[in-house]
């Protein structure tokens, strides 16, 4: 994770506050602002391991009850303070309590994170940004699906100053004691491959050379479902009726419906 010398970072929804800790082998305390989208003591009451007083003691300023699709919510944090904005592993709370079908309970799911991820992009770039700063916002998502049905890599920026410039993978071990949580229960999550996902206003930005470009932007490729180039025209026709193309079709155009009607972007 590209971590300039005396960059100032601000960590959303930090769960249990273990990654904002774990930042402070690489982050100076004063260079640190952490927030949770629980309330001070819901997140105690929630997770009876966390490191919020490791961070008080430290002198990091924490901020609680943060949503990140509040504009109220947002300002409370100061503004252009952030060289940098890290969203860990994010995941909208309470999924597992839908009741719906399992296929439009996907839908829905999959809809709401994307939804979360556009605002998270947004504010940072609008309000916690330094205009003079690095200007780089990261997202760390498992490559496993249902995450990977984001599109992380192409459905957040559609006309928008900033873009996705690359990802490079998560390295755990940087990171001392940083576990992944679940959103609603004091419970662990499996470890498994996750990439840092990086957005920039600056399409020159030096970290570009840390970073791998998403190959399946290019000519002949599915930048859905992540295949190609397909060699032969008939096998980009088979595709489009495939499951899976189906599937990811389908995410993109509710995502694409929702944009036109809320953000008018699209």
């Amino acid at each position: 994770m590209y971590l300039p010398k005396n960059c100032r970072v601000i960590t959303i929804g930090d769960g249990d506050l273990s990654f904002s800790r774990a930042l402070l082998e690489h982050v100076p305390p004063n260079n640190l602002i952490a927030t949770t989208y629980d309330s001070k003591d819901v997140l105690r009451d929630k997770y009876t391991r966390n490191a919020l007083d490791d961070l008080l003691n430290a002198g990091v300023i924490v901020e609680h009850s943060v949503d990140i699709k509040d504009l109220a919510s947002v300002n409370r944090l100061p503004q252009n303070f952030a060289d940098i904005v890290i969203f860990n592993h994010p995941l909208v709370p309470g999924q597992h309590r839908d009741i719906s079908p399992q296929k439009e309970r996907k839908k829905s799911a999959n809809l709401a994170n994307r939804d979360l991820l556009y605002h998270f992009l947004k504010q940072s770039f609008q309000v916690f940004l330094n205009p003079e700063g690095q200007r780089l916002c990261y997202i760390t998502s498992k490559s496993v699906k249902p995450y990977s049905d984001w599109h992380i890599e192409t459905s957040l920026t559609l006309n928008r100053p900033y873009q996705f410039l690359g990802n490079q993978l998560f390295n755990l071990s940087l990171f001392k004691n940083y576990m992944v949580r679940k959103v609603d229960r004091d419970k662990y999550v499996k470890h498994e491959e996750s990439k840092v996902y990086v957005y920039s206003d600056n399409n020159a930005h030096p970290i570009n050379g840390y970073l791998t470009a998403f190959r399946f932007a290019e000519d002949k490729c599915c930048p859905l479902c992540r295949i190609g180039p397909f060699t032969h025209a008939d096998d980009w026709k088979n595709h489009h009726h495939t499951r899976l193309h189906k599937t990811q079709q389908q995410y993109h155009d509710l995502w694409s419906a929702h944009c036109n009607l809320n953000y008018q972007y699209l």
